[in-house]
């Protein structure tokens, strides 16, 4: 059964009062308010949605929902009046209301729009509501981890590494290093967590400036290089010179490439290959930039591939040669492929290895295109609705 929403009818005529409860009191909980005062008073009750009047013989609707919006943000207000001027629209909006209902659109409109309306901005409140309430959560949680859980962690480990150096048995030394890269572990652990954390939550920091990404999968070359040497593994590059530049954070796309390219080294047997390559490429009628890194490693399961950029997702529990993740990498790629506008797939339709390609839009056309640069770190879903209705990633194990 649909939930029945209660509605505040704040409005000094009775006829308005008596002609709304007849065309919405079999959809919602009516109580009614006739003088600002008692529109006050009753405000002080939680209810889903409030329809108020602006003139009233002892105040203000105005100043009625602007103190409604200060006590509770979220709450759904409408004023509903037979002014009808652009500056009483301004007035009502500059004071919080989610909408603005001329009375002769009030009792003139079929009486399941406004229903439909009313119930529709609730919802949408609602949404904000949690919204906010899981920011807020996520937050608590990056302070935990930060500073109780994170912290012990530091500590733990500078002690397990002066235990290393000092004269102990081969005995001792052997459980010592064992206990060392535990604590490593659980280290890269928190830090990716937190990494995704704030990545998702938007306080993770980013300095977009026009940006060859050239630059920054160069500087990941550099980087991991000691790693594809460890495993004589061959890394070959393919960039293309002159690429449009992107509205881009160079550390973002830094750790990328990296979380990328350690991903290959870890799921590519020894002497195996790896090919980094850029170039121009559109996506959706959109010039754009494409990097990719393809491997001759031991490839994904057919099974993980929908899963694959998921968090805490392990496709494989270890590399090639008994290496560890957290099970974040990819989905903290993800993440930062996301908040540049692009989009980042894999390809594993191969015989052996995989194909991990990022795309993001040139400059020139992240501005205004729907796929501009998010400086705020808000995904394009989660964009908030605006009042426009008119009433009148770090380790990176493969698939982890």
């Amino acid at each position: 059964m649909t939930e029945q929403l209660s509605l505040l009818l704040a409005d000094d005529e009775d006829i308005i009062r008596n002609r709304v409860c007849m065309m919405l009191g079999d959809r919602f909980r009516i109580q009614q308010a006739s003088t600002a005062r008692a529109a006050r008073e009753a405000a002080c009750s939680a209810y889903d949605a409030v329809l108020l009047d602006i003139v009233f013989p002892d105040g203000n609707g105005i100043d009625i929902c602007r103190e409604i919006k200060r006590q509770d943000p979220h709450a759904t207000v409408i004023i509903s009046s037979s002014m009808e001027t652009v500056d009483a629209w301004d007035q009502a909006f500059q004071a919080g209301a989610d909408g603005y209902l001329e009375k002769r659109e009030l009792l003139g409109l079929d009486p399941r729009k406004i229903a439909l309306t009313i119930t529709n901005l609730v919802e949408r409140n609602r949404l904000r509501r949690k919204a906010e309430e899981l920011t807020k959560r996520q937050a608590e949680l990056l302070s935990v981890l930060s500073h109780d859980v994170r912290a012990p962690f530091q500590a733990l480990l500078g002690t397990v590494e002066l235990l290393r150096k000092s004269p102990i048995s081969q005995d001792v030394s052997q459980k010592v290093d064992t206990l060392h890269q535990y604590v490593q572990d659980q280290l890269s652990f928190i830090n990716a967590l937190l990494e995704i954390l704030r990545l998702e939550s938007g306080s993770g920091g980013v300095r977009p400036a026009l940006l060859d990404v050239n630059v920054p999968v160069e500087a990941s070359l550099q980087t991991v290089s000691i790693l594809a040497s460890a495993k004589e593994i061959t890394v070959q590059k393919d960039l293309e010179p002159g690429l449009p530049k992107i509205h881009g954070d160079i550390a973002r796309v830094a750790q990328l490439t990296n979380n990328l390219l350690t991903n290959a080294i870890k799921f590519t047997p020894r002497k195996g290959r790896i090919r980094v390559s850029t170039g121009r490429a559109v996506r959706n009628d959109l010039s754009g930039v494409e990097l990719s890194v393809e491997d001759s490693g031991i490839g994904i399961r057919p099974k993980d591939l929908a899963k694959i950029f998921q968090r805490f997702h392990r496709g494989r529990d270890t590399g090639t040669e008994g290496e560890t993740g957290t099970g974040l990498g990819l989905c903290i790629c993800k993440e930062i492929v996301q908040l540049h506008g692009g989009t980042i797939e894999v390809n594993a339709g191969k015989t052996e290895g995989a194909v991990f390609t990022a795309w993001f839009p040139a400059a020139q056309q992240a501005v205004g295109s729907g796929a501009s640069f998010r400086s705020d770190c808000t995904p394009a879903s989660r964009k908030p609705v605006g009042q426009e209705f008119r009433f009148a990633q770090i380790d990176c194990p493969r698939g982890t």
